[in-house]
């Protein structure tokens, strides 16, 4: 009778093994932190909608109050409550939402405040986060940085994403079958839920580890160019084979040689007009006056829902002549004027957080999340289990009751 020996793994194959193990060990708890709070974060939004209740108003057939007018509107409000001397730093149109108007009090203090954009009316004055965004500013904390201080955190964050991508990539050739039969199909591709909690176990970071395997791996790629730009630029460079070109420091100037020739009135309200001759099909328009006598009208338009970033169209205004700067990065450009790769980097963002395509792709990021948190932890139980945790043998255990006897 022929005896079968089972085949030696390659070294490739103990390599990736030992890989994907020590790694795993190593990242596990940044990993889960990572991809809890990334899972939390996707629904913000939500949160936001549901308990901030002053952001929402009924839309009207009529046009919104100008930004003079809400300033004005505004700055009597504040004087009225002794926060004198306030300078308008942004204000944000939203289709069906209050106006927000973000003033800078004395003492490094600000205020935010919304209003009825029809009526000029205050709804809220806002000092400090709601309690929602307090929560959501803790979890972006964790995700981003370890609620770490952010040049030691983001880094930190951004080597342990690096290290995932090699676990996953690890755990894909250690998960593929050396053949292809139905019981290794079936252990592949199926969890089964009756086993005992250790099989289980291994199901659970096998399988739910294959199917998501595309989705997490998306949303670690799309995340670490947050944390370092030589990766961002190496992803742009190989979606668009160009360079990326970042704003500069301080963004564009104005030229102050034109201030005293400066003849224009009410600024915030033709650069508001003018915003809406370009774009009246926006969602949302975000208009930040310029900071000090070098800086510039910076205006977006949002559109969609309002919470996408990748389709917008942003313009730069000379702040005395009120002539439009031009750039010409590719973060200026609007989003039909990209290229094919432009287009793709430029959805990084919304990518990353799931709002590509609206709540689907939530949901889709939300489970891929929980389940990228859970791997660590089902595999830190798998190899506690190899190591520490198998039955003693049956004949240890007749030697230990023949002793006690």
């Amino acid at each position: 009778m022929e005896i079968k020996t089972a085949k030696k793994k390659s070294i490739f194959r103990k390599v990736s093994e030992w890989l994907h193990l020590w790694l795993g060990l190593i990242s596990g708890i940044i990993v889960f932190v990572v991809c809890l709070t990334g899972g939390l974060w996707v629904f913000r939004y939500e949160v936001f909608y549901f308990t901030e209740k002053y952001q929402r108003l009924e839309e009207k057939q009529r046009a919104f109050l100008q930004p003079s007018v809400l300033e004005k509107q505004g700055k009597n409000y504040l004087n009225a409550h002794k926060d004198t001397g306030s300078v308008l730093m942004n204000i944000t149109y939203g289709k069906g939402k209050s106006a927000i108007l973000t003033f800078h009090l004395p003492a490094e203090k600000f205020a935010m405040l919304y209003l009825d954009p029809y009526t000029g009316h205050v709804v809220f004055d806002k000092r400090e986060p709601s309690p929602a965004e307090m929560f959501f500013i803790v979890v972006r904390a964790g995700h981003r940085f370890l609620w770490l201080p952010q040049k030691i955190g983001s880094p930190i964050v951004g080597s342990g994403c690096i290290i995932f991508l090699v676990i996953l990539t690890t755990g894909l050739i250690w998960w593929w079958p050396k053949r292809w039969t139905k019981k290794t199909r079936d252990k592949s591709f199926k969890v089964k839920w009756d086993a005992k909690w250790k099989r289980l176990n291994i199901d659970l970071h096998n399988v739910l580890g294959f199917y998501s395997l595309l989705f997490v791996l998306l949303l670690t790629v799309t995340g670490i160019t947050f944390s370092f730009h030589w990766f961002a630029d190496g992803l742009y460079k190989t979606l668009t084979w160009q360079t990326h070109e970042r704003l500069g420091e301080g963004g564009p100037h104005s030229d102050t040689l034109l201030a005293v020739k400066s003849v224009l009135h009410n600024k915030n309200d033709l650069v508001w007009q003018d915003m809406q001759q370009k774009h009246p099909d926006y969602s949302r328009v975000m208009i930040n006056m310029p900071e000090n006598t070098k800086g510039a009208y910076h205006a977006t338009a949002f559109f969609g829902d309002g919470t996408l970033i990748y389709n917008r169209a942003q313009y730069y205004y000379d702040q005395f002549s009120l002539k439009r700067i031009y750039l010409n990065t590719q973060d200026e450009r609007s989003y039909d004027e990209l290229s094919f790769g432009e287009k793709v980097y430029r959805m990084d963002f919304d990518i990353h957080t799931g709002q590509i395509l609206g709540l689907p792709t939530k949901i889709l990021a939300f489970i891929a999340c929980i389940i990228g948190a859970s791997l660590p932890v089902t595999g830190t139980i798998i190899w506690y289990n190899r190591k520490w945790g198998k039955k003693k043998p049956i004949k240890e255990n007749r030697q230990t009751q023949s002793n006690i006897v």
